[in-house]
């Protein structure tokens, strides 16, 4: 096959046929493809082979309105972690909106992360916007605090956007786990009845058959330099790099996929990937040690 000789007749393509098209070529050619991963040019590969293999591409919040029994036999969601570097976000949300693609992005309200411009065109281009909470740790484990905090912050978010979940952030470097915040019983219930939130992606929904794939410490690997960004999962998948994964995605995705990304990592910016490297090297060598 050669692109080269049919520019016409790929112009009288339809969209749609031209995108398996496309995602035909890269399947037979993934042999030839030199996979530089946490670059955005690797993560459209990697949408392109979900967009061929999902034909239910979910929203967390589309997901937990499910009843168990209604949810599709196979499925995956997209959820973006933006810890830092929310423009980053929006790019990756513009190439998911082109590929249309919904998915689900997860803001902190740090300064340099609650921006109210990049959260505001997410949601317009279709995504859903969580609460990526860290309020345990803020409050050096004070509860009490932990909740007034929350409710506080969430409030703020929802001056920019509609939130109907959340999703603790890991601060692997806190000797605190967010999530046990809500260890109390009827912890769901207030959660539904106090602050409108259908649930902590952590906390209620069983993932035991699910596949649960994270960039969590810059690999893909959860058991390498990753403290809280797991789940408790049946389906144990060994993917040494990203080559190994696009195979994955492209030729045996699982029927039932959580994607897990950081949008601070992805970038095409030379300088930006080098000094974003180092800096996730120096994190995983510190959580080393602790």
């Amino acid at each position: 096959m050669r692109w080269t000789n049919s520019p016409s007749r790929f112009k009288k393509l339809s969209r749609l046929t031209a995108f398996h098209y496309f995602s035909s070529f890269i399947r037979h050619h993934t042999h030839s493809i030199i996979v530089k991963d946490f670059t955005l040019e690797t993560y459209r590969l990697y949408l392109q082979a979900i967009r061929r293999n999902f034909d239910h591409i979910l929203r967390f919040d589309e997901f937990l309105n499910m009843e168990s029994g209604s949810r599709p036999d196979s499925f995956c969601i997209i959820r973006h972690d933006v810890d830092r570097k929310p423009a980053n976000a929006l790019k990756m949300a513009l190439m998911e909106r082109d590929l249309e693609i919904r998915s689900t992005y997860y803001f902190r309200t740090k300064p340099r992360v609650f921006r109210p411009e990049f959260i505001k065109t997410i949601q317009e281009l279709g995504h859903e916007i969580g609460y990526h909470y860290e309020c345990l740790s803020d409050e050096k484990g004070n509860r009490q605090m932990a909740m007034i905090n929350f409710e506080q912050n969430l409030s703020r978010l929802r001056e920019i956007a509609t939130v109907n979940s959340i999703s603790m952030h890991g601060r692997p470097l806190s000797k605190y786990d967010n999530r046990d915040m809500w260890k109390f019983e009827n912890a769901r219930e207030k959660l539904k009845n106090d602050f409108g939130i259908n649930g902590e992606i952590y906390l209620h929904i069983d993932y035991s058959e699910i596949a649960y794939i994270g960039d969590t410490g810059r690999n893909w690997d959860s058991a390498k330099s990753n403290k809280r960004d797991f789940v408790n999962s049946k389906i144990n998948l060994n993917i040494k790099d990203g080559k190994a994964l696009l195979d994955l995605l492209q030729n045996n995705p699982p029927s039932k996929l959580v994607f897990q990304i950081h949008p601070e990592r992805w970038t095409d910016n030379k300088m930006e990937f080098e000094i974003q490297k180092l800096r996730d090297s120096a994190v995983n060598i510190v959580k080393s040690f602790r």
